[in-house]
């Protein structure tokens, strides 16, 4: 797909699409753009117009977004309407402009200032490039606005940004100004971007892997490139830019060289230095860059040097760059920092995640006083400098090591930093030897943290002060994920699993070995991921981890509401899973089911799953020889089992109707056939087989017709489909034999009718 293409050149065109001539026969090239000369010169066909909205479609748009945030009443019946449906007209069917004047008209919410708007000479600029409803909408823009949003400018066109990391951008250049109240920095640039997504000048990512982060529509980029000036440039492959830019990007290139960035040798105007990763591969940095230019950079408040994996040291003279606010250095190979970064007194944000050569912080780093974000997430760092606690503004602070006895500084550092919020690690809790020292940490209080993971060390349990320091970290019930790792006591707080923790969606309780029992975590309201691993003492569950206290059998009490992920793994001697007592049906919304290495787990698993989707069964042998009585398979699409040998699998012994349409099996040393409820389904889109050394031969009446693809792997005694069955599979369009199919001897390439990858 080819989207958004301006070009009207010929030549160009014939370049570009002169490599695509030798393609497969049936392949097509889909063209978007907003010129039709672009699909005559590209002699695209069909040629499919969007044609604008209807005047009624784009006044109903408008005013969804117009009224969206405040209930006017008996006004939208009037004087409204009336000015906001000529509005409407001028909107010339464009829904982006629709939506974007949308956006202004609600938090303008009296006719005159509507009228103003519908009467404003912007209406009458030409139409170029930028919309006039766009460059009205961003002219209604209070000024603070206006920077933050032309300051987006500096992201390629497209390309998904990070919220947190764009307000501490912006916080950064100064763009954010103390509100009247009580707000933070931070919140203030919150409510900065909740206004401008609520105007649609930015907008949540489409794309399944950037859910979490935003983009801006192709015209308001436009619009945010014109209005930014010259003070936000993009420096894309050698092109050349002002030397009086402000706020400097660029693509970051296999290797980057002095030459690339020698214009800015001595400015005196630039503000940013931010290289931006998109494409895959390693990234290189001239030293040059590094030792010489960037330390006569003296105005820079932006520094990133993210993901150049050649950068190993920081120069001395980073202390020249006293006004800088903001410094990245994550994904590098950074080993160690100079003491003269502790002179960057007004640093808010320090980025060091993913440095996994660093294994230490700076010793004065409490000159640091400014500093509000520190993230050290993935580095070697095993202990923390005394002075961290001067930092008293910290509000990121990703992980915290216990210091032991030669450097004590204790967990209860942590009640000197109360606006902790985000995310939180504290390691080493086998050092804590005072139970008050979890205490003074003061957990409870800080209702801004939103995940936290406690870790102690293998080597150091001591399950008698391990649990009453668990119990002394109860977070507050603010908090959403909870990770709990090589935990020494034998059983869990009260506090663990409470109903009151109604926010917490995400629990991880690994290596608690000690533990025969586990906490009543049906309470949990909101929970959608848990994780149980590695306890080796627990041989039942029961009755207690779904929360039976809450009223007896008889209560109307349903456990675990909102789980949809369960994965149980590594649970050496667990044996039964017995079943809930009450009224209602316990995991209502399971949608995936995940059991990994539990060779000892036998018996029946929980009934009635009836949102079921997707399970894993890997070296749980005893399970599947499990006589079938599990009806909720039913709606199962996705099954995945890996067998350690086993020689009875039972468990899938069963022509019960079934939904499935994927089916992975492995190591199966004794199948002689495939068991008949993977056979009696009609909606079996996928199949693989792995290392099945006794299957032989599929059923006499061949395998399901609905196949798409099918994939063998080591079956060496399994003789192949006979050819007279072959063009039955019209849906097959994927083959793949490997270290298999011996008695395979000759293939016709027009067996399957269909096929499109052998």
């Amino acid at each position: 797909m080819l989207d958004d293409l301006w070009n009207v050149s010929y030549n160009d065109w014939h370049e570009l699409v002169t490599p695509l001539f030798d393609g497969k026969s049936g392949s097509r090239v889909i063209i978007t753009t907003r010129q039709e000369r672009v699909a005559e010169v590209a002699h695209a066909f069909p040629i499919h117009k969007l044609e604008p909205l209807s005047y009624e479609d784009c006044w109903s748009l408008l005013s969804k977004h117009a009224f969206a945030s405040e209930n006017c009443g008996g006004n939208k019946d009037s004087n409204l309407e009336a000015i906001g449906r000529k509005i409407a007209r001028k909107c010339r069917g464009l829904p982006l402009a629709a939506k974007t004047l949308g956006g202004l008209l609600s938090s303008n919410v009296n006719a005159k200032e509507w009228i103003e708007i519908l009467i404003n000479n912007i209406w009458n600029i030409p139409n170029d490039n930028i919309l006039p409803s766009l460059l009205l909408s961003y002219q209604y823009l209070p000024s603070h606005l206006k920077r933050c949003f032309a300051y987006c400018s500096i992201f390629p066109k497209g390309y998904p940004f990070d919220r947190k990391q764009l307000i501490l951008l912006w916080m950064a250049e100064g763009f954010l100004e103390h509100s009247q109240g009580e707000k933070t920095l931070e919140e203030v640039g919150a409510d900065c971007f909740v206004e401008l997504l609520s105007r649609s000048f930015i907008q949540q990512s489409n794309d399944d892997h950037d859910r979490k982060k935003f983009v801006m529509h192709d015209l308001l980029y436009d619009l945010a490139v014109v209005v930014s000036g010259k003070s936000c440039c993009k420096l894309e492959y050698g092109g050349s830019i002002s030397e009086n830019v402000h706020h400097l990007s660029c693509i970051q290139e296999e290797y980057d060289t002095f030459k690339k960035f020698e214009i800015f040798y001595d400015s005196e105007c630039l503000r940013s230095f931010f290289p931006i990763y998109i494409s895959w591969g390693l990234k290189y940095l001239s030293r040059k860059v590094v030792d010489d230019l960037l330390p006569t950079l003296r105005r820079l408040r932006v520094l990133s040097l993210s993901h150049y994996k050649n950068f190993t040291v920081l120069p001395y003279s980073i202390y020249s760059l006293l006004h800088l606010r903001y410094l990245d250095l994550s994904y590098t190979e950074i080993k160690s920092l100079p003491d003269s970064i502790c002179d960057l007194y007004y640093l808010q944000t320090l980025n060091l995640s993913m440095c996994p050569a660093l294994t230490e912080l700076a010793v004065d780093i409490g000159k640091l006083v400014n500093l509000r974000h520190l993230n050290i997430s993935s580095t070697d760092i095993s202990k923390m400098p005394m002075q961290i606690v001067r930092l008293e503004n910290l509000q990121t602070l990703t992980v915290f090591v216990v210091g032991d006895q030669e450097v004590r500084l204790s967990v209860r550092e942590l009640g000197k930093f109360p606006n902790l919020r985000g995310k939180l690690c504290i390691q080493n809790l086998h050092n804590v030897t005072d139970v008050s020292e979890a205490c003074d940490a003061n957990l409870k209080s800080k209702e801004h943290l939103e995940e936290l993971k406690l870790y102690w060390d293998e080597e150091y349990k001591d399950s008698s002060i391990d649990k009453v320091v668990l119990g002394a970290l109860q977070p507050s019930t603010n908090l959403k994920k909870l990770s709990i790792d090589i935990y020494g006591g034998t059983s869990f707080p009260s506090w663990l699993g409470d109903s009151s923790f109604s926010n917490m969606v995400y629990l991880c309780i690994s290596c608690c070995e000690y533990c025969a029992t586990l906490p009543p975590l049906g309470q949990l309201p909101s929970l959608k991921d848990l994780s149980i691993s590695r306890m080796s003492m627990l041989e039942t569950i029961g009755q207690e981890f779904y929360g039976m206290s809450r009223g007896g059998f008889n209560s109307p009490f349903q456990p675990f509401p909102s789980l949809e992920h369960l994965n149980i793994s590594f649970m050496s001697h667990w044996k039964e899973w017995l079943p809930f007592g009450g009224n209602k049906f316990p995991f209502p919304r399971l949608k995936t089911l995940n059991f990994e290495q539990c060779p000892e787990l036998r018996g029946h698993l929980p009934c009635h799953l009836s949102s079921i989707e997707e399970i894993t069964i890997i070296g749980c042998d005893r399970l599947l020889a499990t006589p079938p009585t599990l009806y909720w398979l039913s709606s199962v699409k996705s099954l995945d089992v890996h067998s350690r040998g086993c020689t009875d699998w039972s468990l899938f012994e069963s022509d019960y109707a079934c939904l499935l349409q994927r089916v992975k099996i492995w190591n199966f040393q004794t199948m002689l056939s495939l068991p008949k409820m993977f056979m009696s389904t009609t909606f079996l889109q996928h199949l693989e087989l792995y290392h099945i050394p006794s299957l032989t031969a599929f059923p006499d009446d061949g395998l399901p017709t609905s196949l798409q693809s099918l994939h063998i792997t080591n079956c060496e005694n399994l003789v192949f489909l006979p050819p007279e069955t072959w063009s039955k599979y019209k849906s097959l369009v994927t083959l793949e034999l490997h270290y298999s199919c011996d008695a395979l001897t000759s293939f016709s390439l027009n067996g399957f009718p269909v096929l499109q990858r052998l």
